[in-house]
């Protein structure tokens, strides 16, 4: 295979793992939102278990960008060293600026703390904050 067919093949596996992350994360955030994993499910799968495929294949994706920057190693080494065409260097300084907003807005969620809601008794809320709660038993 030469490096041409396999840097095509490259990018077109990077594209649709960006296209199925962009649909389980959609997926997760607007179909299956927090708190529907018990009670929701899309071809038989809940939150998690599309939460597990979305994991996945963001790992698959890594990988691949990962190749893909290293088949590009000469042209990104280029960039450093500056001997770039002449009139690239605005494009070279908003690549460097849009890949560190991406890193920074990436990585700003890990950086946050975990929130664990609980209800007023104290106890952790599970289910939807929509389901009706079951009426109270009358004792004897």
């Amino acid at each position: 295979m030469s490096r041409s067919v396999f840097i095509s093949l490259i990018d077109v596996v990077a594209f649709v793992g960006f296209i199925f992350l962009t649909t389980t994360g959609v997926l997760l955030h607007f179909m299956l939102p927090p708190g529907s994993g018990r009670w929701s499910e899309v071809w038989g799968m809940t939150r998690h278990q599309w939460g597990d495929i979305h994991f996945w294949v963001s790992v698959v994706f890594f990988a691949v960008l990962a190749v893909h920057l290293l088949l590009h190693w000469r042209f990104v080494v280029t960039l450093f060293k500056g001997h770039v065409k002449e009139g690239a260097r605005l494009r070279v300084a908003l690549g460097l600026v849009g890949v560190v907003t991406i890193l920074v807005l990436a990585l700003a969620p890990l950086l946050g703390g975990v929130d664990a809601r609980t209800d007023v008794s104290g106890g952790h809320r599970h289910g939807s904050p929509n389901q009706p709660t079951a009426p109270a038993v009358p004792s004897d």
